[in-house]
């Protein structure tokens, strides 16, 4: 059996990831904060805590069985980034560094899968964007996501085989508030239980390329398998919605009927109304595609709101 090495395993992407590869027969080691994952969350797998911004933590890990790393810890959030610059270059490219460093002194050669963004790319470039599509160190983050794909070349002259992801928006159950889908669904709810009669919203009329989280997690595990040392690869829908679409496909899966209120404090100037992306490379190397209809992915996540 394949021992895959997690980090970031107790986030909105690591349980859905550890849920798809026990699911195919893989052995986890899952790596994490001190906010242990339930014990249906692990799913019986090893779980260390771990501050792998700490070389000497990192160097816990035994790779000695670890065949591939699927690396999706790290700060996500763009706009803290702005004032937490330093932070987030630190995290971002320090956590990868440790893992590959920890690696080399045991001699040890996994394939790295290496979560980058989406939103790294131009927005203001011919649209879909693809992977030769030019990116804008336009924030922090950007800058952090950047300098991660680079060190993983780097580690490429080292023996590693990497692999580059790029993955769009992903929604799906366990999404936590922050994001568009979530803080609706968790209005919506509430509307549903009485506990408010309106919701508010921001700027609903851009487009984005949403992604059901499940098909973002099958496309991790295809990659470690198929995709191509050294290549970038988008994770994407291809289609893009509003967030007026958002709004109607949660709506659609309840009984609310809400009054629906914009709200100056949700608005953000948008300079860039409809962005999307193209998977065409990936599914050309390894034959992923979107699976899930965003019908679904909605429906799905009323539910998790209302188990909460």
């Amino acid at each position: 059996m394949k021992t895959i090495l997690v980090t970031g395993a107790n986030g909105f992407v690591g349980k859905h990831l550890m849920k798809e590869l026990v699911e195919h027969g893989l052995s986890i080691i899952a790596i994490g904060g001190s906010q242990v994952p339930a014990a249906d969350d692990l799913r019986g797998q090893q779980y260390m805590t771990l501050d792998l911004l700490k070389p000497e933590e990192a160097g816990q890990i035994d790779f000695s069985d670890v065949e591939g790393v699927i690396h999706l810890a790290g700060m996500a959030a763009v706009g803290p980034s702005f004032d937490r610059p330093m932070e987030y270059i630190n995290t971002n490219i320090g956590l990868e560094v440790n893992l590959f460093e920890a690696a080399l002194a045991q001699k040890a050669a996994p394939r790295f899968v290496i979560v980058s963004s989406g939103t790294l790319y131009d927005p203001k470039a011919p649209l879909p964007l693809g992977e030769d599509s030019p990116v804008l160190a336009n924030s922090p983050y950007a800058v952090s996501k950047l300098g991660q794909e680079q060190m993983a070349g780097y580690y490429t002259t080292r023996g590693f085989e990497s692999i580059i992801v790029r993955p769009f928006n992903h929604i799906g159950p366990g999404q936590g508030p922050g994001f568009i889908v979530p803080d609706l669904a968790q209005q919506i709810v509430a509307v549903e239980q009485g506990a408010q009669t309106e919701i508010l919203v921001g700027n609903l009329d851009a487009k984005r390329d949403y992604t059901d989280v499940r098909d973002i997690v099958r496309a991790y595990r295809v990659l470690l398998d198929k995709g191509k040392s050294g290549e970038t690869y988008n994770i994407c829908s291809g289609t893009p919605h509003s967030g007026h679409d958002i709004l109607e496909g949660l709506l659609s899966s309840s009984d609310a009927k809400p009054e629906v209120r914009q709200d100056a404090a949700k608005m953000r100037p948008s300079d860039n109304p409809l962005i999307y992306g193209s998977h065409k490379k990936l599914t050309d190397h390894t034959g992923w595609q979107p699976e899930i209809p965003i019908e679904t992915t909605l429906s799905d996540v009323i539910k998790d709101w209302r188990a909460r």
